[in-house]
């Protein structure tokens, strides 16, 4: 039965093919961006380098808000970055997170089928219907 179809790097995953580690890697992605750095979160949320040095007002606000927000990431370093493709830049992301930062992960697994749930504060699986309300 197909109940629950999630997606990572353009992987899409539904009850009969979940995938623990693709699971894993998109729950991370979407509930623990703070366990990445300041470089990792600008070169995975956007497809394109925000910079300094930009010509349009949006890109340069966008960046001044990202500066406050994670603090300075040198340019040179996004520029650099962005030569790696975007689904190798998110994965490279977050395996670092996981090897350096897993004690500071929620993993809300259900207790019946052992999947993550869909979010950290989730009562009920999505995958299997196991509810702990």
């Amino acid at each position: 039965m197909s109940l629950h179809p999630s997606s990572y790097c353009g992987v899409t995953m539904t009850a009969d093919t979940y995938d623990d580690d693709v699971a894993l890697h998109a729950y991370v992605l979407r509930h623990f961006p703070h366990l990445m750095t300041a470089l990792e979160r600008r070169v995975t949320e956007y497809i394109a380098p925000i910079v300094s040095n930009s010509d349009d007002s949006k890109i340069l606000k966008l960046h001044e808000f990202l500066e406050e927000r994670d603090g300075h990431v040198d340019d040179a370093d996004v520029i650099s970055a962005f030569q790696t493709p975007l689904d190798e830049r998110i994965a490279n992301a977050v395996d670092r997170a996981l090897e350096t930062r897993r004690d500071d992960l929620n993993e809300n697994r259900c207790a019946q089928c052992q999947r993550l749930a869909r979010t950290p504060a989730a009562k009920q699986c999505l995958w299997c219907g196991n509810d702990w309300h």
